[in-house]
């Protein structure tokens, strides 16, 4: 039982960098495209660390995956906020359809 619910995490990582890319060839302009790809990298770890978690032997080996998901998922963020901010600070418009919201 444990092995399906692995799977499905697995599944639900696959879908989730699928739909990050989609999103990276669909959307119209590059904020829109970066949100798209951080979000489905975000889940796609998430859940991939979760589906090795419950097959992992040991407590060590957990406490490693943990450890590399809290990381992946402060600098994933962090780097995304950075490259949009880098972003509009070089003039980089976002395209009419996009909204923006001031802060």
């Amino acid at each position: 039982m444990i092995k399906w619910i692995a799977y499905a995490c697995f599944l639900g990582s696959f879908l989730a960098f699928g739909l990050g890319t989609l999103g990276l060839f669909r959307f119209p302009d590059s904020y829109t495209r970066m949100h798209a790809v951080g979000m489905g990298d975000t889940l796609g770890v998430g859940l991939a660390v979760l589906g090795l978690l419950f097959l992992s032997p040991g407590w060590s080996v957990r406490i490693k995956l943990i450890v590399i998901m809290l990381l992946f998922w402060l600098i994933n963020t962090t780097m995304t906020h950075l490259v949009a901010k880098a972003g509009l600070i070089h003039g980089v418009q976002p395209t009419k359809e996009t909204k923006l919201r001031k802060g």
